[in-house]
């Protein structure tokens, strides 16, 4: 997440005055108050029985309990400890209350979020939750406020330069991360927009020939009563992209990694598994990596502080990772609108009356809150009328009006997300994974898996709809009832699958299956290139027997696949002498390493950049304007275009370059389009970092900032933020690193979240590491320690074993029974 250093900075009233304060002495000592106590003896109301929390020297805590309950309690206290800032921030986020403390900017995302309901829906799902879920809950909440009230006068650094103060944390704020979770990683309603507005700009023929795809894909369905105008959604896309500076959803390639290889495939004899989980960096880091013996649980891995459970990890038989499956559980419905009464809308032969929820949403600052009033049909939330204020009026005629609804899986109230990984933890088998996994709902996940004895598997996890007529990639008339969901996919038709011949299982957010999968309805979704995992199979094969060291290789691995594609077409471009033909020559010989040394490196990213556009040139307006205003703006169709470059390599290389393809349009031929790209990169380079190519290393450009959410405060950047470094990868790279160039607000970065490889042969041999660390206290030696090593492709021991944690235990807390 970022923020805008001016709007946040006026926003919550931080100036270089205000800040004098922290100076000299006042500024340690501000910095080391809310340092956790991580020695010695403390009482922790609730405990059934002493727990001893072991940190190593990495700050990973380590807990010991003998009743569940207690282990719970104890993780809650822990992620208080270490993260409370972060815990306040997500769960104001899910609910929508984050302009109470930061004002009027982030007023758009509370009104984006209390659309969608989330602190309504959770309300109604405490009621759903099962008693083990319940209690295990609950315990952890006793952790959490137990080390509020402990720490009310020396509270994160955070809270005392907003001026506030924690409030007791409910069930409902432990339901509301995993919505925002799902948010985060669910935007096909975004596509949807983008590619009703492409048909209306260049029409369904030119739309369905244009639109990025799998060769397997079939084409677009436009279904035949609706109508797109150019507008369509504009203001639905204004509001979600003012509320991405705070949720995240900017349409960002968040996806992963994961692989696993059985004992035939390893120097051990048992299986191995890799997991890097690909989202938005910032400071500190989402995940928080934890050890948990107690009770019926032993289990180890990474969890999300304001969560229950290990969602990354391994226990004692098994071990398990994730990917972003990116396959569609939502879907637009255009309703229409009684002119005369907007609250009724059409459904068939008759007018239905909308729910209207009231949302007061109060805003520091302002002495009057801001209140909105939510109409909901039956699909779901309106979140915008059709042509948006943005660029156009909403449709009408003399007595209907139009508005977007949004019918989505995680509207749905369901709990059950929790009790699957707690499920999860506790799996020993194929059966009880998959029968945790049932639980799963939002946000689908591709999940692979491995266990001792040998066997691994891989499981799509997800409720998935089975529509009617659309294939859900345009929005649908929602008043005909053609169109609606028919109940979900079972989960034992989604894909799934154990031990295969091959021995090694591959997932990268690349397309699931094709269209022959017997299912109850085809599995859709907007799948991110195939290269990487093209690559890690590539590098899997070369090697008949892997281990830790050779899995740590492959996740480092910045070799670009479509680079290398790339190299293989412009040795065809016949140039003038001169400053391009320099270049070229000189991008030819580049062996396609994406490494922050490279200089054809840098030519491609600037090359892949202007070939897309230039390519893409007939629908230009929709890809550069952003779909809000100001900083808060992103650009939703940045995905269209990165998933075209496939689609755009094939064609390159199916003809020759100088004979017209009408597929480009105009008489346009692939040269004369290469030609177009190189000299805008020869432009742009030359301006950028000089007239000599031979100084344009990628690094120069491709620079990782770790940013944490104060941090865009000038005063504050040196505190809380970490860079820059220069780094290499990209989209298309195992060792992802994504960074737009086209950012109508703030630079983000999208990376390798965390790194996991985990060895089923010797748990203490498996490995991990974050970019940060596990602290969120800026004066914490565990606050950014492992970005060195992160940045290097080192790793450290994930400690399992009782004799193997002692060894490396810098400081042992023992939480007291009352």
């Amino acid at each position: 997440m970022t923020l805008n250093p001016t709007r946040i900075g006026k926003a919550i009233g931080i100036t270089a005055g205000a800040l004098a304060a922290l100076a000299g002495i006042g500024a340690i000592t501000a910095l080391r108050r809310p340092l956790p106590r991580t020695g010695g003896r403390i009482r922790l109301p609730g405990l059934r029985a002493a727990v001893e929390v072991r940190r190593d020297r990495w700050g990973i805590p380590h807990i010991y309990a003998e009743h569940n309950d207690d282990l719970f309690c104890a993780l809650g206290y822990v992620h208080a400890q270490d993260r409370l800032w972060q815990m306040e921030l997500h769960r104001r986020i899910g609910h929508g209350r984050l302009a109470e403390i930061v004002g009027p900017a982030a007023l758009d995302s509370d009104r984006f979020i209390r659309t969608l309901g989330f602190s309504r829906l959770v309300q109604r799902e405490v009621s759903l939750l099962d008693d083990e879920t319940a209690t295990l809950m609950t315990a952890y909440l006793r952790g959490v406020n137990a080390c509020i009230d402990q720490t009310t006068h020396r509270l994160p650094l955070e809270f005392t330069i907003l001026g506030i103060q924690p409030q007791p944390w409910e069930l409902t704020d432990l339901l509301v991360w995993p919505k925002m979770m799902a948010l985060t990683l669910s935007s096909n309603w975004m596509q949807e927009l983008l590619q009703a507005q492409i048909v209306a700009l260049v029409g369904v023929e030119r739309a369905i020939a244009l639109r990025p795809r799998y060769p397997e894909d079939g084409p677009l369905t436009v279904p035949a009563d609706a109508h797109y105008t150019p507008d369509l959604g504009a203001a639905a896309l204004q509001l979600a992209s003012d509320a991405a500076l705070f949720t995240g959803e900017n349409e960002t390639p968040q996806g992963s990694n994961a692989w696993v290889v059985s004992g035939q495939r390893t120097t051990s004899g048992r299986p191995l598994l890799a997991n890097d989980p690909h989202l938005n960096l910032s400071l500190p880091n989402l995940w928080y990596q934890v050890h948990l013996e107690g009770g019926d649980f032993h289990v180890a891995g990474a969890t999300i502080p304001a969560t229950c459970g290990v969602i990354i990890g391994h226990n004692r038989r098994i071990a398990w990772g994730l990917t972003n499956a990116r396959t569609d559980n939502q879907d637009l419905f255009i309703e229409q609108f009684d002119a005369a009464d907007p609250l009724r809308y059409r459904w068939r032969d008759e007018w239905l009356t909308a729910e209207v929820v009231r949302e007061t949403i109060h805003v520091k600052g302002q002495t009057e809150p801001t209140v909105i009033d939510v109409r909901i049909t039956h699909h779901g939330p309106i979140i915008d009328p059709v042509a948006g204020a943005l660029r156009g009026e909403p449709t009408t005629t003399d007595t209907t009006t139009q508005a977007l609804a949004l019918r989505w899986t995680a509207l749905d109230p369901s709990p059950t997300l929790t009790r699957a990984v707690i499920r999860l933890n506790r799996a020993q088998n194929w059966e009880e994974f998959r029968a945790a996994l049932q639980d799963w709902d939002v946000p689908p996940q591709n999940v692979v898996y491995a266990d001792i004895d040998g066997h691994i598997g891989y499981c799509l996890a997800g409720r998935l709809p089975i529509r009617r007529q659309s294939d859900g990639s345009l929005p649908v008339p929602g008043w005909t009832g053609e169109y609606e969901w028919e109940g979900y996919i079972p989960f034992v038709e989604l894909p799934s699958q154990l031990d295969p011949p091959a021995g090694a299982l591959v997932t990268a957010n690349h397309r699931i299956i094709d269209e022959r999968y017997p299912a109850s309805a085809p599995i859709r979704g907007l799948w991110l290139n195939p290269y990487r995992a093209q690559r890690i199979q590539a590098l899997l094969d070369e090697h008949k027997q892997h281990d830790v060291r050779s899995f740590a290789r492959i996740q480092g691995d910045v070799v670009s696949l479509p680079g290398k594609a790339l190299v293989e077409q412009v040795a065809r471009l016949q140039l003038e002498p001169g400053m391009e033909q320099r270049v070229r020559d000189l991008f030819v010989t580049w062996d396609g390493h994406l490494h922050a040394e490279s200089v054809g490196g840098t030519i491609y990213e600037a090359l892949r950049y202007h070939l897309l556009r230039v390519v893409y040139h007939e629908i230009s307006d929709l890809f550069q304007a952003p779909a809000a205003l100001g900083s808060f703006s992103v650009l939703p169709a940045n995905i269209y275009l990165e998933c075209a470059l496939p689609t755009v390599l094939a064609r390159m290389a199916s003809q020759p370059l100088d004979q017209p393809d009408e597929w480009l349009g105009q008489g346009r031929s692939w040269g004369g389009v290469l030609r177009a790209a190189l000299g805008r990169t020869v432009a742009e380079l030359t301006e950028r970092l000089g007239d000599d190519p031979n100084r344009w290393q990628y690094g120069r450009l491709h620079t990782l900032t770790l940013r944490h959410p104060l941090g865009s405060v000038p005063a504050l950047t040196p505190l809380f933020n970490r860079g820059p470094w220069p780094i290499g990868g990209d989209i298309d790279t195992v060792n992802h690193c994504y960074l737009p160039r086209d950012n109508a607000g703030m630079k983000i970065t999208n990376g390798v979240s965390v790194r996991f490889i985990f060895d089923l042969n010797d748990w203490d041999n498996s490995r991990a590491i974050l970019p940060g660390g596990q602290s969120g206290h800026p004066a914490s030696p565990h606050y950014a320690d492992m970005i060195a090593a992160w940045r290097a492709g080192a790793y450290h021991p994930l400690l399992w074993s009782r004799p193997a944690v002692e060894r490396h235990s810098t400081q042992v807390l023992t939480l007291l029974a009352d």
